[in-house]
């Protein structure tokens, strides 16, 4: 028998996650600050939740820190979507990003929408 933190999420889970990215998604998103991909590792930080993508950066993150972006601690909806993503194993993700500001060595993830 499976552990419980390893099997897929309950319909529901996946339908409030579903609905909250479609909520939540702006119209008119350009190709340069989205990226879809794997997520292919994740590490944490004082200011939030890495992660990278197997597929690389969007655009609007080209020369930010070794492929890493950050999802502010602030997004605590986010952060724990990513994770549940992570530890389940549904790692196919689509991700919207804002550049990095000056002197900020990463893009920020606006929105993280899982690919089924």
């Amino acid at each position: 028998m499976p552990t419980p933190c390893l099997t897929r999420p309950p319909t529901w889970v996946r339908a409030v996650l579903a609905c909250g990215a479609v909520l939540a998604a702006p119209a008119g998103w350009a190709a340069e600050n989205w990226q879809r991909g794997n997520i292919s590792e994740v590490t944490t930080t004082a200011r939030g939740l890495m992660i990278r993508l197997d597929s690389g950066l969007p655009t609007n993150c080209t020369g930010t820190g070794l492929s890493w972006m950050l999802i502010p601690e602030a997004n605590k909806t986010m952060v724990s979507t990513t994770l549940l993503l992570w530890i389940t194993g549904r790692r196919a993700i689509d991700v919207y990003t804002s550049a990095a500001s000056a002197g900020d060595s990463y893009c920020s993830v606006t929105q993280v929408d899982p690919v089924e």
